[in-house]
């Protein structure tokens, strides 16, 4: 069954993550919540129990609670720490905005006050999805459904035009997390114990391939078929176990430092790839990739199907061409999740900790081999013509992806309202799953 998040006495975190920010230390923490949140100003401050959560690579994440229930009172807030090195990787003040939007869709958590570097946010007494849990027929359809319906949340009369006019955030992350890691990656090579690292040494190649997979990408752009997976919508672009939780009324996105206006399929793909990694993991490097767990074909079509069923307001069979279409734009756009991500990591590596000693430059060379090796699985699948794979260095001398990519239409079977996320809106959440699946099986017999 699923497991609370591990948490530690905030005291107990090592000096290494008490440097992550200037309000990182539980004495500050306590001093802030304490004169903040509602309510906690007339109670003695010794009453305040500060817990660190022991996930999140790029925030710091506290629960911080009473000891002891008081009425009419808040128990329990989350408080969160961006850090000093936020600004290598997201707009803060826009993080702020789109927050507030979503809070004020009841769509993320309630904030009751935010200052420089940290925010306080109402706290959610759920779980975390674990990635074990990732690929259960459950577990899919309802992450395929309520993404179909984030995607469709800048349609709203009253969605906020500055976010609506946001370029994708997928090009504008390729340009400056790019120019981050690069920035990163000349300091890293001053260091001997760094330079030579086989990220840092293959670090100029990295770079190279930004050109080709920016032209890639875009070659679908004047596709004009809605929901064919380059629709410019409102997306998370974070979507992996810690940041979906389990809740008894279904599942509810939260984390939405890395919101924004973005391509659709990157939500999808990054979901698929997010199967195969698990940051639960307590031994070095702190997390794990199992390959084998990329979805299959059918779990692919599955996910896709209840998508579009909900994104375009439409019934959506596995076999409907839609999907196959969709599935291609996704296949890409796995590529793009694996590029940022590994650049997004090299930027992170020399930054303080959050709460253990993740090895960024490990995990950013761990998807830097996965994106070659996806590469060169669209290569052998003729998605990437052979002149084309050859101007680009990463498609050679690769071996043969084990990474499974939906190919063609035919595939191997298995023996309320648009914009509902969050809180009261999901209140039959844990539902969907098991009508989704029931409404698969009806759909295949036909």
């Amino acid at each position: 069954g699923a497991l609370p998040p591990a948490v530690r006495p905030a005291e107990a975190a090592p000096e290494r993550c008490l440097s992550f920010s200037e309000v990182s230390r539980p004495e500050t923490i306590r001093a802030i919540c304490h004169a903040e949140v509602p309510g906690w100003s007339s109670l003695k401050a010794e009453r305040i129990t500060i817990d660190q959560i022991c996930e999140g690579l790029s925030n710091q994440l506290f629960k911080v609670h009473l000891d002891a229930e008081v009425s009419n009172t808040i128990p329990c807030v989350l408080f969160r720490i961006y850090g000093k090195d936020v600004a290598t990787l997201y707009d803060q003040e826009l993080e702020i905005d789109i927050f507030n939007t979503l809070s004020k869709y009841q769509i993320a958590p309630k904030m009751y006050a935010n200052g420089e570097g940290w925010r306080i946010e109402e706290w959610h007494f759920a779980v975390p999805l674990k990635t074990r849990y990732m690929r259960n027929p459950s577990i899919l359809t309802q992450v395929a459904s309520q993404l179909g319906r984030l995607h469709k949340l800048s349609t709203r009369h009253d969605f906020p035009r500055r976010i609506l006019d946001l370029k994708p955030a997928t090009m504008q992350r390729l340009q400056s997390w790019g120019d981050g890691c690069m920035r990163t990656a000349e300091k890293l090579k001053l260091l001997p114990e760094m330079a030579r690292l086989p990220i840092v040494q293959q670090i100029d190649t990295v770079m190279a391939e930004r050109d080709w997979l920016r032209s890639y990408i875009e070659r679908s752009v004047d596709l004009q078929i809605r929901g064919s997976g380059m629709d410019v919508v409102f997306s998370h672009n974070d979507t992996q176990e810690n940041n979906i939780l389990q809740t008894h009324y279904g599942l509810r996105f939260i984390d939405f430092e890395y919101s924004s206006m973005d391509y659709q399929a990157y939500d999808i793909a990054n979901y698929f790839v997010e199967c195969t990694m698990d940051y639960c993991h307590d031994k070095y490097p702190f997390y794990t990739m199992s390959l084998s767990d990329y979805p299959s074909e059918w779990e692919q079509r599955l996910f896709c199907a209840i998508y579009l069923s909900e994104y375009l307001e439409s019934q959506v069979k596995l076999d409907d061409a839609a999907v196959t279409r969709l599935l291609s734009c996704v296949d890409r756009f796995a590529l793009m999740s694996h590029y940022l991500w590994c650049v997004w990591s090299v930027i992170r590596g020399p930054q303080a900790s959050t709460f253990n000693e993740f090895d960024f430059l490990h995990y950013a060379l761990c998807r830097w081999d996965s994106y070659k090796r996806h590469k060169h699985a669209l290569l052998e699948k003729g998605d990437i013509g052979p002149a084309e794979g050859r101007r680009s260095s990463a498609a050679n001398g690769e071996a043969p992806s084990r990474v499974r990519a939906a190919s063609g239409s035919s595939f191997s079977r298995p023996s309320g309202k648009p914009y509902v996320l969050g809180g009261m809106l999901t209140g039959s959440g844990v539902l969907v799953g098991a009508m989704a699946v029931a409404l698969v099986a009806r759909m295949l017999k036909k």
